[in-house]
C-alpha cells in the first residue's frame, strides 16, 4: 500500500497568530459555562502565542502536577468507567466459570441486556462536570489553533489519529465548549453503544453512530461532527516508531462535506496512540476478527497492567477550516479527491508544525 509522509527532523512552524491554552485553566475558570463575549475574553487572556512556546511546552515537557486526591478521583473514572469496556468482559468469564446458580444467571442476563439496551441521552451537563478539571489534569490537556473557530458556524471535525481508544477525541468533547464555543457530537462505532457502563458514558456526551445515515441527519440539524477516520482498523498501526493514520482510501468525510456545504476542519490529537499499550500477532488474526466484529479485539493494558490509562500528555491541534461548496446530489470523484488532496496536505503541515512543540521532533505522520 502507498503512503503520503511527513518529513522527520526539525519541525516546521505553526502560523504567527496560532495560540493554545491549558484546559486544566480555562475549565478551573467556568469558561464553559461563560456567554460567548465573556469566554473570548477569558480565552484571549489565558491563551498564548504557539510562536512563543518552546520545543515540548505543548506536551511532553509539561506533565501536570497533580495531589493524590485528584489523581485518585481521575484515576477512579477512568478504571471504572472507561476502562469497564476491558474488565466488564473479564468479569462476565469469571461469573461463567464459578457461579452455577439459575436464579443469579437470569439476573445478570436481565441487568446486562437492560444495560446495554435502555436508551441514553445526551446530558448537557456533562460538558459542564467538575470531573472534566481532573480529566484534564490527568492528561495535561492543551488544545491550540491555527484560526479562530466560529462558535455559531458548523464544522466537520476530522481528528486522527484513533489509537487503541480515541479518548483525546472524547476529551475534544468537552474542551471545545470551553475554548471554541462549540458543541458536537462525536462519532463512534456501534459496538461501543451497546457495551453496559462505557456505552453510558458515551450516550451522556453525546456520541452516535457512525453510520452516514446519523451523520447527515445530525448536519442536517444544525449540529458539528467529529470523527475519527482511521476506525477500527487504525488500532493496529499503534505500535509504529512513527504515527501512522489510515486515510488514503477514506473519502466519506469528503463526500459528506460536499453534500452538506460543511466545512472541513484537519485535526490531530497528539498522545492518542499512547494512552494504552497493546498487543496484537502479526499475521493479523486478531485483526481480521475485529474488523468482523467492528470492534477492537487485542490485548490491552495502562497503568499497572489495569485497563487504566498512561498519565500521557494529549494536545489536540486544529487548522484552518477548508471551505467546500455544498452540492446538490452526488459530488464527482475528481471534486472528492481535489478536496481529500487538500486536507491531507493540510493535515500533514499541522503534525509537522506542532510535533516538535510536543516533543517528537524527529516522528514522521504516515498516511496509508
Amino acid at each position: 500500500m502507498s503512503k503520503v509522509q511527513s518529513a522527520g527532523g526539525e519541525a516546521a512552524k505553526a502560523p504567527s497568530d496560532a495560540r493554545y491554552v491549558n484546559m486544566t485553566e480555562l475549565f478551573a475558570i467556568g469558561a464553559h459555562n461563560m456567554k460567548d463575549e465573556d469566554r473570548l475574553t477569558v480565552l484571549k487572556r489565558l491563551s498564548k502565542p504557539v510562536a512563543e512556546a518552546k520545543p515540548g511546552e505543548l506536551g511532553l515537557g509539561q506533565i501536570e502536577h497533580m495531589t493524590v486526591w485528584e489523581e485518585i478521583v481521575a484515576a477512579t473514572f477512568l478504571l471504572f468507567v472507561v476502562g469497564s469496556m476491558l474488565w466488564l468482559p473479564i468479569a462476565v468469564v469469571i461469573f461463567a466459570i464459578f457461579v452455577r446458580s439459575a436464579v443469579a444467571w437470569a439476573t445478570m442476563t436481565v441487568v446486562f441486556v437492560a444495560l446495554s439496551l435502555h436508551p441514553v441521552s445526551r446530558v448537557h451537563s456533562m460538558v459542564h462536570s467538575p470531573l472534566n478539571y481532573f480529566i484534564f489534569k490527568y492528561f495535561s490537556m492543551k488544545m491550540a489553533s491555527d484560526y479562530p473557530i466560529d462558535s455559531k458556524g458548523q464544522y466537520i471535525f476530522v481528528a486522527p489519529p484513533h489509537g487503541v481508544l480515541p479518548f483525546g477525541n472524547l476529551l475534544t468533547v468537552h474542551a471545545m465548549k470551553s475554548c471554541g464555543g462549540v458543541e458536537f457530537r462525536g462519532l463512534t462505532t456501534d459496538v461501543a453503544l451497546r457495551l453496559p457502563i462505557f456505552r453510558h458514558y458515551l450516550g451522556l456526551v453525546g456520541t452516535i453512530p457512525a453510520s452516514r445515515h446519523v451523520a447527515r441527519k445530525y448536519l442536517d440539524k444544525g449540529w458539528s461532527l467529529g470523527i475519527s477516520s482511521g476506525g477500527v482498523a487504525e488500532i493496529f498501526e499503534v505500535n509504529n516508531n512513527d504515527e501512522v493514520i489510515l486515510m488514503k482510501e477514506r473519502k466519506g468525510f469528503v463526500k459528506l462535506a460536499l453534500q452538506t456545504g460543511t466545512p472541513l476542519v484537519p485535526s490531530y490529537i497528539f498522545g492518542n496512540t499512547k494512552l494504552l499499550s497493546a498487543w496484537y500477532d502479526d499475521a493479523g488474526a486478531l485483526q481480521g476478527i475485529s474488523r468482523y466484529f467492528k470492534f477492537g479485539i487485542l490485548l490491552l493494558w495502562g497503568r499497572f497492567g489495569l485497563p487504566l490509562m498512561h498519565r500521557h500528555p494529549v494536545l489536540g491541534v486544529m487548522a484552518k477550516p477548508i471551505v467546500v461548496p455544498r452540492v446538490e446530489g452526488e459530488p464527482t470523484q475528481d471534486m472528492i479527491d481535489t478536496i481529500h488532496a487538500q486536507f491531507c496536505d493540510s493535515l500533514i503541515a499541522l503534525f509537522d508544525d506542532y510535533k516538535g512543540l510536543y516533543g517528537w521532533p524527529d516522528k514522521k505522520l504516515l498516511i496509508k
